[in-house]
């Protein structure tokens, strides 16, 4: 009874990414992986997105048309439609994280400076009387 409600396991590929990778078969997808910085990811994935979108107007087209099987043509623009959810959302997670990340990298900068300017100045040399 219990092994009815237990969620399938997921196949090793799916770690670090893997999955989108192997069902989108989109070139910069693949490229995002070797980004060098957050802002280049993104573009590489907003390229990716518009390989989706190409795609998945082909199939739909293709399906409008009944070119092939009418249920593979079905199955393909709907595997377009959650590639292209899919992308869209890693795309909007990376540009949310980015600007999370350059939000707390300003506000740390502000707590810095406000640290600087509550310290009193520091004088070069200070007499004082010694003890006697």
């Amino acid at each position: 009874m219990a092994d009815e409600h237990a969620l399938p396991e997921r196949p090793p590929t799916y770690e670090d990414g893997q999955d989108i990778r192997d069902r989108s078969f989109a070139a910069m997808l693949e490229e995002a992986r070797s980004a060098e910085s957050d802002a280049d990811f993104i573009s590489r994935c907003c390229i990716g997105l518009k390989e989706c979108r190409e795609s998945w107007t082909r199939m739909r087209v293709c399906e409008r048309r009944t070119t092939g099987p009418r249920k593979t043509a079905h199955e393909l623009v709907q595997e377009g439609n959650e590639l292209f959810a899919i992308v869209t959302a890693i795309i909007r997670n990376k540009r949310r994280n980015v600007a999370a990340k350059k939000a707390k990298a300003a506000a740390e900068k502000a707590v810095q400076r406000s640290r600087k300017a509550a310290k009193p100045p520091k004088r070069g040399y200070e007499f004082q009387i010694p003890n006697s």
